[in-house]
Formats: structure tokens, sequence, C-alpha cells
């Protein structure tokens, strides 16, 4: 029955997906696989621990499918159709300057490198992949895969947001 907890149970599901996603690199490229920390969040979270997967829950929209009959402010709008954001937002630890100042040696910021452009990869390929048979986002009508980004390196920790839109249904209430 659908109900309030629409929206979270569709981020579960895309945090799983993520998770599945990543735990795909060891075995295709001998890097590490998921982080063991990871979560569903409102809103971007702080990136205040490194290995991380975090969805989050961005903007509910509605989509322009609708359309408005009428030239008054009371005009009725027909077609509604929610468009909720999930954003994924993977995070690793980075090599950063020691103690005096100098920076992280070449191959350490290689390495590291190869693991977070896995994580891209494995995360664009493997969450489309799903989505065309069918294993996630099946209850939405329209899907929109928005980019995968790096994420500003910021305290010993960079990564990459993977942004989708999904319709998703509201649910019926009795109003009096």
């Amino acid at each position: 029955m659908a109900g309030p907890g629409d929206l979270h149970a569709l981020a579960e599901e895309y945090l799983a997906a993520c998770v599945e996603a990543l735990n795909t690199i060891p075995d295709l490229a001998g890097l590490g696989g998921a982080p063991l920390r990871s979560y569903v969040t409102h809103g971007r979270p702080v990136n205040d621990c490194c290995d991380q997967i975090v969805v989050s829950v961005e903007p509910v929209r509605e989509s322009a499918t609708g359309h408005v009959t009428g030239a008054t402010s009371k005009s009725i709008k027909t077609g509604w159709t929610n468009l909720v954001t999930l954003a994924a937002m993977i995070s690793r630890c980075i090599p950063v300057p020691d103690a005096h100042g100098n920076p992280p040696p070449v191959a350490d910021m290689q390495a590291s490198a190869a693991q977070l452009n896995a994580d891209n990869w494995a995360l664009w390929n493997h969450v489309h992949n799903m989505a065309a048979a069918g294993l996630i986002f099946s209850q939405c009508g329209e899907l929109y895969f928005d980019g995968i980004v790096p994420m500003q390196p910021n305290g010993g920790c960079a990564g990459y947001i993977l942004t989708v839109r999904a319709s998703l249904d509201g649910y019926a209430e009795e109003l009096v």
C-alpha cells in the first residue's frame, strides 16, 4: 500500500543497487568494493567520514508532463507526475601531504585515482544496467540519469556523486 514511506523505500533500493555496483569492482578490477559504511539521509550528507556510500533524498518536483488549462490564477493542473531526485555519494580517503607539507607520492595518487575512477564507472554502468533490466526503479515511469560528477577533494576525502530523477506516484488520501 502506498504511503509516506515510499520515498525512503525508493532511496534504500537505490542505495542497495549502488552497493551492489561497487561490489563488482573487486571481481572486475582487483580494487576495493563497497565501503562498510552506507546509509540513506535527507539532503547532501556532510563528508566527515571517508569510505562511505550515502544516498541522499533531494528535491521533489513536478514533471513537465502535466498541462494547465484556463488562463486565470485558478487554473486546473492535470497530469501530475512527481519527480524525486536521489544522489548517491561515494567518498574515499585519498593521500594528503605529509606533516612537512610535502605532496603525497605520485604512485599513491595514481592508486587512489584508480579506485575512484573504478567507483565512478561501476556506479554509472551497473545502475544503468539494473534499470534497463527492470531490477531497480521498476515502479517508476520516468527515469533520468543526470550524470556522475566528481566531488571537490576536501579533508582527505574525494569521490563522485551519481544523481538520478525518477517518477514516483503519490499516495491517495481521504480528505474531509
